[in-house]
């Protein structure tokens, strides 16, 4: 029964890695595609973990803490980049949205 859930898990993972792609690709802004790319790491690092746990082996446990690591530096990575382009001279002002309403 746990391996049916396990490989249940697997693919469901699979599609959500596939939709995390497709957001990457069609994301209307730069921050839709840094959080599909944190969410499509995410998915890897969960695939991996069934993965181990269905063939019985800690081999991946290595691979799972440098996927983590990956990703997250990458996170951070894009985010600084995104905060330094938008602190350039001549960038455009985000618009003011107020949440109260008037």
């Amino acid at each position: 029964m746990i391996e049916l859930i396990l490989r249940t898990a697997f693919f469901i993972l699979i599609f959500s890695v596939f939709l995390g792609f497709y957001r990457m690709a069609m994301g209307p802004t730069v921050v839709d595609r840094i959080l599909a790319f944190d969410a499509v790491v995410v998915c890897a690092v969960g695939k991996t973990i069934v993965l181990s746990r269905l063939w019985g082996t800690p081999v991946f446990l290595e691979l799972i803490l440098i996927i983590s690591s990956l990703g997250f530096f990458a996170t951070v990575a894009f985010v600084y980049f995104l905060q330094r382009t938008r602190d350039l001279p001549g960038a455009s002002a985000p618009a003011n949205r107020s949440t109260t309403r008037s």
